[in-house]
């Protein structure tokens, strides 16, 4: 085992650090790189409403990456406040309001939800860049998740601009929003507004990955030629990761690698508990294949797209719909790992239900917890991006390895490879032009 990655995983290339997490260049200004001009888009500014969650703003992060690649358009990540306790309390209530659609009580809920700096802020920006109020093709406001979708349909109609959400958000749903990017598991009405995803947006671009994934294996160098690398989840309502799963499920995958004289690059998450990080440290100890072993708790640098450039196999835990769709649009068929189900009583309703589901006494909306989230996993699996572990121990005893072909699948593969922020990104600027918002003495 060559170590821990600590100072050491944190070097620079060719004297410019670069972050694990995309492959691109840390920008201070922007945080996410400008793209190449696109003279048919008129598109300056795109800007991202954060909350500083990390699977929101990655996702946000995704789409606008590619929106600035396709146009030149410039990034920005404005944060919005974080309410707490009453003041929050009181901005979801009061959420309501902007569902009316005017300026003023799109003031007034900012006001309340202490939204005035970010006003300024947004203004400030709009006239350094000569952006008029009411001008939709050359300005786009970003979020993901519910507090953030507020601000940003607030915001919208006080600029009149181009507004976007992914996910779902709640009270206000998907309606106010010019464009929603909504997966699939969230069962999204067949609107024109609305483009359905599989599984999440994201990051990674795969063309990217080689530079990052040269800096990891020069830091941390083979011995095999081949590389697996495995991506640890954590706990939640419905999966747990426990010492004994990390001695059952990957031990067993220690072994195979260890069977096939292979390399072992590994990475926790920030959910996965103490215990089962110590279980990992231990077995991975006694390893002698392992030559990468990130503890999230540790270290925060995300190695996982430096990862995925540098591994030949990739296992991921079920618990996590953003690794996994991190993994598949690198380019990798995902070997499923299934964690432990929290809660016997929940997990068997939860298993009723989607056994009504699927003999069509309830909708499919009406599918939670586990069971709406393997919708994700089945539609990957269909389209053979996806293998559940026990399938592919399978195959490996076959030794016939090659990959599965798309079974009854209805979703049309992409010819530049599986990238759904890139698809979002499209789809925004194929219809940017159809979007206007009239003054209010208009209506």
């Amino acid at each position: 085992m060559s170590g821990l990655p600590g100072e050491n995983a944190k070097k620079t290339v060719d004297g410019v650090r670069v972050n694990f997490r995309s492959g691109v260049r840390n920008d201070p200004t922007t945080g996410i790189s400008r793209g190449g001009s696109h003279p048919s888009h008129q598109l300056k500014l795109v800007v991202i409403l954060s909350d500083g969650i990390r699977g929101h703003l990655n996702q946000s992060r995704g789409v606008a990456a590619w929106l600035s690649r396709r146009t030149g358009a410039e990034v920005l990540e404005l944060e919005i406040p974080e309410l707490k306790g009453i003041r929050r309390r009181k901005a979801h209530t009061a959420v309501v309001r902007l569902l009316e659609g005017n300026r003023r009580k799109a003031r007034d809920w900012l006001a309340l939800a202490e939204g005035e700096n970010v006003i300024r802020t947004l203004g400030q920006w709009l006239v350094e860049r000569g952006i008029r109020e009411g001008d939709s093709s050359s300005l786009i406001l970003l979020s993901a998740g519910s507090l953030p979708a507020f601000y940003n349909v607030a915001l919208g109609y006080i600029w009149r601009c181009t507004c976007v959400t992914i996910m779902t958000p709640s009270v206000i749903g998907t309606e106010p929003f010019d464009f929603a990017i909504v997966p699939e598991h969230d069962h999204p009405l067949a609107l024109s507004n609305i483009m359905t995803t599989i599984g999440a947006p994201n990051l990674i671009v795969r063309e990217e990955l080689g530079a990052v994934a040269e800096s990891l294996l020069r830091q941390f160098p083979p011995v095999s030629d081949r590389r697996w690398g495995i991506l640890v989840g954590g706990d939640d309502k419905n999966y747990r990761i426990s010492p004994d799963w990390v001695q059952k499920r990957l031990g067993k995958v220690f072994r195979e690698a260890e069977r096939s004289g292979v390399d072992l690059y590994i990475a926790t998450s920030r959910r996965t508990s103490r215990d089962a990080e110590n279980a990992i440290r231990r077995l991975a100890t006694n390893c002698e294949i392992v030559r990468f072993l990130l503890i999230a708790s540790i270290d925060k640098l995300n190695p996982v797209p430096a990862m995925l450039g540098a591994c030949d196999e990739i296992f991921v835990t079920d618990d996590s719909i953003n690794m996994v769709s991190e993994a598949v649009t690198a380019g990798h068929k995902v070997v499923l790992l299934r964690a432990e189900r929290t809660g016997l009583m929940k997990h068997n309703l939860q298993r009723v239900t989607s056994g009504m589901v699927a003999v069509g006494l309830l909708p499919r909306k009406m599918l939670w917890g586990i069971p709406r989230f393997d919708q994700t996993f089945r539609s990957f699996e269909k389209m053979g991006l996806l293998i559940e572990f026990k399938d592919w121990l399978k195959e490996r005893r076959r030794n016939d390895m090659s990959p599965f072909a798309p079974l009854d699948c209805e979703i049309e593969p992409d010819p530049e490879g599986f990238n759904e922020a890139r698809r979002a990104a499209d789809w925004i600027l194929e219809n940017l032009c159809d979007v206007v918002h009239p003054s209010e003495d208009e209506y």
